[in-house]
């Protein structure tokens, strides 16, 4: 992943130290709030190692649980943050980049969590950006989820028939779907810029009202939402992604097979003798 092959680190008094052979698995800059609280810094810079192929040639670091499934090591003499390993990570243990004897070997591809970034700490350096999805409570306000909706789901109202059902849709049915299904929203500084709907069905996780706001379109954003729900599948165990589109939209057609769906089916909505939606199904491997 880069020429960061091997090499080592210390705390600020040199009494925590650490090896590791191999590349790491991934190098990237977090802007968490809980990471940016453990450190007093706008944001922190981590890479992970595989368990097997790091270890601690100083003193043990101590370690403090910082939330549910999170540890934190740290220098009790220099209070040093060294590393933080998490459940949602087995099997890796993510390293302070800036403890590294060389940090200057140091190359992130990413920046994580970037909708949790402090916009005086926001670095224009080209990297990937990731955002957190955050899943919305029944009791939540669903009235910028339905804007925003119907905002993107407007200009297709010209161009198929039957209408969508997005015209239909209120706040209410949205925290009635939160409440039996998953919500998941993506912010930007405090503006919502996509949702989606995940349901789980026999087999399968169903994919609807995807909506990107158009100002964030064309930066990954539809790939993040999909990864997402990929992820929640897997949790739920179940194997594939489905969704469905209008016959006359091409080009949701397109971004979907970048996606990795392909079509399985088509159909008609009641009252229509020709075919009005297409299935796209996605098969989740563990690399997907």
């Amino acid at each position: 992943m880069s020429g960061m092959d091997n090499g080592s680190g210390r705390c600020l008094c040199g009494a925590v130290r650490f090896e590791f052979t191999g590349p790491p698995n991934w190098q990237a800059h977090c802007h968490c709030e809980s990471c940016r609280r453990a450190c007093s810094a706008p944001f922190t810079s981590y890479f992970a190692i595989s368990t097997g192929k790091w270890r601690w040639t100083g003193i043990l670091p101590a370690i403090y649980a910082s939330s549910p499934g999170v540890k934190r090591h740290f220098c009790t003499t220099c209070g040093t943050p060294m590393a933080f390993e998490g459940e949602s990570w087995p099997g890796e243990l993510h390293f302070f980049a800036a403890s590294l004897t060389d940090p200057s070997a140091f190359a992130p591809t990413a920046h994580v969590h970037w909708n949790e970034r402090l916009a005086w700490g926001a670095s224009d350096d080209g990297l990937a950006r990731y955002r957190t999805p955050h899943r919305m409570a029944g009791d939540a306000d669903f009235a910028p989820v339905l804007a925003l909706i119907q905002a993107v789901f407007a200009p297709m109202a010209a161009r198929i028939n039957p209408p969508s059902s997005a015209d239909r849709l209120t706040a209410a049915d949205l925290a009635a779907t939160a409440r039996t299904s998953e919500v998941w929203t993506m912010d930007e500084m405090g503006r919502l810029i996509g949702v989606v709907i995940l349901t789980p069905k026999p087999g399968h996780l169903y994919v609807g009202k995807l909506a990107i706001d158009p100002d964030f379109r064309r930066q990954g954003m539809a790939r993040q939402m999909i990864g997402q729900a990929a992820t929640r599948a897997k949790v739920l165990g179940l194997p594939e992604l489905r969704l469905e589109t209008r016959v006359e939209l091409m080009e949701n057609h397109a971004t979907f097979q970048a996606l990795g769906f392909h079509e399985v089916a088509r159909s008609a909505h009641p009252g229509f003798d020709r075919p009005t939606t297409i299935t796209f199904v996605k098969r989740l491997t563990s690399g997907s």
